[in-house]
């Protein structure tokens, strides 16, 4: 049964390094398999408030979320011989890739729910420092190696786990939530663009009521 935390950690782990250094490490270089997250993924999500309309496509084609599908199953199948000498083990791998996925889609097609129950996420894209916040599905290396970075006015995890309803008397053991706190980031261009339309649109009102006000 040791296994079972065992797995959840090391899944953990593999987040965390994969994210830092292989999506963001090797895929910030055009043209190479991992490009996708960082050149693809992340520009659609800064677009469009999080969301990232391509989840909506298959999961197994050959495309960015076809390519972080695959890479989950293939990473399933290497662990796979471990299994008739640590099956607690490896089923928790299992267990927690198919989580990874299902939790980062859920988050990306509805943004409300992924600021709410993983906001480490939510920081990660919309925050002012996507080289921060590895984590996706729990904050646990996150704190660990000191790259837990918050934004303000964001939703936080309440304890260090990222377990939402964990009963008092254990969050109260953990360690306080903490890390370096970012500003909220500027409006997005599109954003800006919708503000001054807002804008210029009110001047006329304001004008009119203005000259009505003289006049009486």
């Amino acid at each position: 049964m040791i296994g079972i935390p065992l797995g959840l950690v090391t899944a953990n782990a593999v987040e965390w390094v994969m994210h830092k250094h292989v999506l963001h490490g090797w895929g910030r270089t055009r043209g190479t398999f991992w490009s996708f997250h960082f050149h693809e993924h992340h520009r659609l999500v800064r677009q469009n408030g999080y969301h990232d309309p391509n989840y909506h496509r298959f999961a197994l084609g050959p495309h960015a979320q076809g390519k972080e599908a695959w890479g989950l199953i293939a990473a399933s199948a290497a662990v796979a011989p471990l299994f008739p000498v640590a099956p607690f083990f490896v089923g928790t791998l299992w267990y927690s890739a198919a989580n990874y996925y299902r939790v980062h889609k859920r988050s990306h097609l509805d943004p409300a729910w992924g600021q709410q129950r993983i906001p480490w996420h939510y920081d990660h894209h919309m925050g002012r420092n996507p080289s921060a916040n590895w984590c996706v599905t729990r904050p646990w290396f996150d704190y660990v190696m000191g790259t837990r970075e918050f934004t303000a006015g964001s939703p936080r995890e309440s304890n260090v786990l990222g377990l939402p309803g964990l009963p008092d008397w254990i969050a109260r053991r953990l360690p306080q939530p903490r890390g370096l706190e970012h500003p909220a980031p500027a409006p997005q261009p599109a954003a800006r663009v919708a503000a001054a339309a807002e804008a210029a649109a009110a001047t006329p009102r304001r004008k009119k009521t203005a000259g009505k006000a003289a006049t009486a």
